[in-house]
């Protein structure tokens, strides 16, 4: 078949994508063309933590066959190619946190947020997506965030989020979350060390830690 049939078909079978150019569709779309099933696609797409760290058990415990467990490690690790590698480093203050994600969230026009995973020298382990929403916020449980910090086997983790109207100041809602958070991971015995929102479009950045509501 000619590749332009090709893309007709599959546009109009998936009008929310632009084949060719840029991603419109959301992910559970995109995990739902991929898996070719509604059902499992649903399911990844409300895994506590998010699917991209589930691990292959996970994924036989969520009903994928062993051809949708292998397509979703595959993009699992395309996923991880994706993000810029972060060098081994020792955090020290929130401004080396900051320094290092304003670039990578600042220009964003929906919100993520970041567990940073840290070892018993500050150093730093791993980055995990932990929440993305829209415009206006990301839909977060203290479970969601933990979850992933917990495997990764982390002595301490920092969140990081944006703000993409530009003011980095904690919201109330920012507040009540990093509260809760701060309380379980204390349970846990896996210290929330700070809480660092990055104001988009240039608007620096605040600290939890440094504005005191981290102690």
């Amino acid at each position: 078949m000619p590749a332009g049939r090709d893309e007709a078909v599959l546009g109009a079978q998936h009008p929310g994508v632009q084949l060719g150019g840029a991603l419109a569709a959301p992910e559970d779309e995109l995990l739902r063309i991929v898996l070719r099933s509604r059902r499992i696609a649903d399911r990844l797409a409300r895994a506590a933590g998010g699917w991209r760290d589930l691990s292959e058990h996970e994924l036989e415990r969520l009903g994928l066959t062993s051809v949708q467990r292998s397509a979703v490690l595959a993009l699992q690790q395309l996923v991880r190619s994706g993000y810029p590698s972060l060098p081994k480093h020792k955090f020290s203050c929130s401004a080396d946190i900051a320094r290092i994600y304003a670039d990578r969230l600042g220009g964003l026009v929906h919100e993520v947020m970041l567990g940073i995973a840290l070892n018993g020298r500050n150093e730093f382990m791993a980055e995990l997506e932990v929440a993305r929403g829209g415009r206006h916020g990301a839909a977060l449980t203290v479970a969601d965030a933990l979850r992933p910090v917990i495997r990764t086997g982390a002595s301490a983790f920092v969140l990081v989020h944006n703000h993409p109207g530009g003011d980095p100041m904690p919201s109330p809602e920012d507040i009540a979350l990093t509260t809760a958070m701060k309380r379980a991971a204390d349970l846990v015995s896996i210290p929330l060390v700070d809480h660092i929102i990055i104001g988009g479009r240039g608007g620096g950045f605040s600290s939890m830690l440094d504005l005191c509501i981290i102690q």
